[in-house]
């Protein structure tokens, strides 16, 4: 249980790094037509097991997608010692297997999906590996209960496909 809260903690961090930003960033937009997509990659060494975050996200523009990447990035680091940054890239389009995760298709972990609900927020889906499927039920369930006390979208976790 200590492991799921300390997941849950270093998801929370990072949607409030992704929630601050987003406040703070000029790119608002009613409608996104032409996404650029944003990848964060975050390793979290714990004892007996490595586990892993993904964060995609829809932005407005190039410049919405570095914004925000650099706000959210540099306060999940600083405030999870034990946690990598692996990967932050913007980019034009993402592969099939995790575009499709924004037409919530279920995938083989349970994700959070996220769509705004205002031209300040932005569609994103998380998605947390190396967790049983009891622990990912569990661990989205806390992540969505906290990203609906300030996000004005819809907010939802997809299950995993059943083993």
């Amino acid at each position: 249980m200590k492991k799921l809260i300390i997941i849950a903690l270093i998801a929370v961090i990072a949607y409030a790094g992704y929630r601050q930003s987003e406040i703070r960033n000029g790119a608002y937009t009613a409608e996104i037509t032409d996404p650029i997509y944003v990848e964060f990659r975050l390793s979290m060494k714990t004892p007996g097991r490595d586990i892993d975050t993904a964060l995609f996200g829809k932005m407005a523009n190039v410049e919405d997608c570095e914004m925000r990447s650099e706000r959210v990035w540099k306060k999940i680091v600083k405030d999870c010692p034990t946690c990598e940054l692996t990967a932050m890239k913007c980019r034009n389009d993402l592969e099939p297997r995790y575009l499709r995760l924004f037409d919530n298709t279920p995938i083989h972990s349970t994700y959070l999906s996220f769509d705004r609900g205002s031209r300040y927020e932005r569609d994103g889906r998380m998605v947390v590996y190396g967790l049983t499927s009891d622990e990912g039920n569990k661990v989205c369930e806390l992540l969505k209960q906290t990203m609906q006390q300030g996000y004005s979208g819809k907010v939802n976790c997809i299950n995993a496909i059943p083993d």
